[in-house]
């Protein structure tokens, strides 16, 4: 039998000892759990100190941004009138269309509604700037000033952060192309003086403009912008007498759709004065709009002040040195490409006088042969490739590109061929002139009558193709027009990718009483959007004020 042992009791000097152990362990605890308590409210008051004063960072450069776009929006406002006042002065390109650049921007900070500032994100910024240069010229003008912005960011009361962003404003105007437009006219009538209307069978995607005013019968379509110089538009009026108005439609009678806008009373766009830059191009000089070459530079580039009538391929005896040139008329001049080897051809005759032109962009060589078959050696071979212009001083009788096989339209321009074909006279297409690989976006086409007409003939085939800007400058005769478009049978489209610029607003067809085609060929026509320009095409003496731009050069926190 056993008992157990009753528990033991320690001794009064150990009661003492584990008291006091307990509660140093309480005390300890205590003390760890209040330095992580600290550790944590102070690392989190750390951490949104550094957030907010990250966000008040952010803030001051969201104000650099505002304020540059304050910057460039006031320029483009000064420039705009500043261009106002200079068509009004006469639209002299030689002269600057800002009189006097250092006095554009008031002198020290530029206040209210100038001075950027907002509530979300919290911001506010100032800026000063001053003139810094200026270039002007016939094709362009710039003038460019230094900004300084200072910027500062406040996010609740302990986020608040400056920077200081020095940079450039640059303001400039150019001098368009008129190849920015699918249909320029400087009067709205035919050479011959027939009205011509914009009828519900009118649809352009590309800009309108004309220096007179235009005529609408019932609902034609204009995808792009329309401008004219005449403050009236002409109204068809349902055939019960014209109706006359400051206005864009003519009630619900006539209602063309202005999808781009339509202006009235804008500032005339002068075609040019010759062919002179052209026909300087082909020669392989430079000359400035409205000027013509002269008999010295017929000496310098043809070896005689009063050269015969023939073909010339300007070289000197060893490289090419212009473009192609006749002197007189060319009775043909046929263009095709090699879409193999992207070679570009060119066939012209006068006369008796043939010349066949091979330009081999891979070798960069320009090949002669005296003949249109490229029978036997070539006559002469050149390094580098003419310079895209061709001209006559004469006319072109027959411009044309490859015939067709089975039906099917063969290109005349090369890939990365970018070719004007010009003249003084009449420039008669009897042919398809269509770009290989359109949409490779690296060819074009411009056909350019400086003083005469650009006139499709007889001979051309039905729904002709067509890629090119055309340009008629003729002031008694300037216009894009159909020979004999009011006879004979319908002839289908002209299918033109490009624009066309001209004196008059040629005829192209005749419709019967139910408005079917009746004679000639109805208008096909695109604006050509790729941004290609052809070689020497003129430019316009407007210029058009470019986006002023605001950059920064410098960024520091102050």
């Amino acid at each position: 039998m056993s008992f157990a042992s009753p528990p033991r009791q320690p001794a009064n000097g150990q009661r003492g000892i584990v008291l006091a152990a307990a509660l140093l362990f309480i005390l300890l605890s205590s003390v760890l759990v209040l330095t992580l308590m600290l550790t944590t409210v102070g690392e989190r008051s750390q951490s949104s100190n550094v957030q907010t004063a990250k966000l008040a960072l952010y803030a001051a450069d969201a104000g650099v941004r505002t304020q540059q776009q304050l910057l460039a929006n006031l320029a483009k406002v000064k420039m705009d009138s500043c261009k106002t006042a200079w068509i009004a002065a006469g639209s002299n390109p030689a002269q600057p269309i800002v009189t006097a650049p250092d006095q554009m921007f008031p002198v020290g900070v530029l206040g209210a509604p100038n001075a950027a500032a907002s509530s979300n994100p919290p911001f506010a910024a100032n800026a000063s700037i001053q003139f810094s240069s200026a270039d002007v010229g016939p094709q362009s003008q710039s003038f460019n000033y230094i900004f300084t912005i200072q910027s500062t960011g406040t996010v609740q009361t302990t986020g608040k952060r400056s920077v200081q962003s020095t940079g450039s404003l640059r303001m400039s105007a150019t001098r368009g192309s008129f190849s920015d437009y699918l249909l320029l006219t400087d009067q709205f009538v035919t050479a011959a003086g027939d009205l011509m209307w914009f009828t519900s069978s009118t649809n352009f995607d590309g800009r309108v403009h004309t220096n007179a005013g235009f005529k609408f019968a019932y609902q034609p379509t204009f995808q792009d912008e329309v401008t004219q110089v005449g403050v009236n538009a002409t109204f068809y009026n349902d055939g019960n007498g014209n109706v006359v108005a400051n206005a864009a439609n003519n009630g619900t009678v006539d209602v063309p759709n202005f999808f781009g806008g339509y202006l009235r009373g804008q500032a005339a766009i002068p075609l040019p004065a010759n062919g002179g830059q052209q026909e300087g191009a082909a020669l392989g000089l430079t000359l400035a709009p409205g000027a013509s070459r002269t008999s010295t530079d017929y000496q310098n580039k043809l070896g005689s002040a009063n050269p015969p009538n023939g073909i010339y391929v300007l070289n000197n005896g060893v490289s090419m040195t212009g473009g192609l040139y006749v002197k007189g008329n060319a009775d043909l001049v046929k263009v095709w490409a090699d879409t193999l080897l992207n070679k570009q051809y060119y066939q012209i005759t006068q006369g008796g006088t043939q010349r066949t032109i091979r330009v081999d962009p891979v070798t960069s060589t320009t090949q002669v042969w005296n003949n249109l078959t490229m029978s036997g050696l070539p006559a002469a071979t050149y390094l580098g490739m003419p310079n895209g212009v061709m001209y006559s001083t004469g006319g072109i009788s027959d411009l044309r590109g490859p015939d067709r096989t089975l039906g099917y339209v063969n290109p005349a321009i090369a890939e990365y061929q970018h070719i004007l074909v010009a003249a003084s006279g009449d420039v008669v297409v009897q042919g398809d002139l269509t770009c290989d690989n359109y949409y490779n976006n690296n060819n074009v086409l411009g056909i350019y009558s400086a003083a005469g007409a650009v006139r499709i003939g007889t001979s051309a085939p039905n729904n002709l193709d067509l890629d090119a800007f055309v340009m008629a400058c003729g002031t008694s005769n300037g216009e894009f027009r159909v020979d004999n478009h009011d006879t004979g049978s319908p002839r289908g489209s002209v299918n033109l990718r490009g624009g066309c610029v001209s004196k008059y607003y040629g005829a192209f067809y005749t419709f019967d009483v139910n408005g079917a085609l009746a004679t000639g060929y109805a208008r096909n026509w695109h604006y050509d959007r790729r941004g290609l320009v052809p070689p020497a095409y003129p430019s316009t003496l407007i210029f058009r004020v470019d986006t002023p731009t605001a950059r920064t050069v410098v960024w520091k926190e102050i």
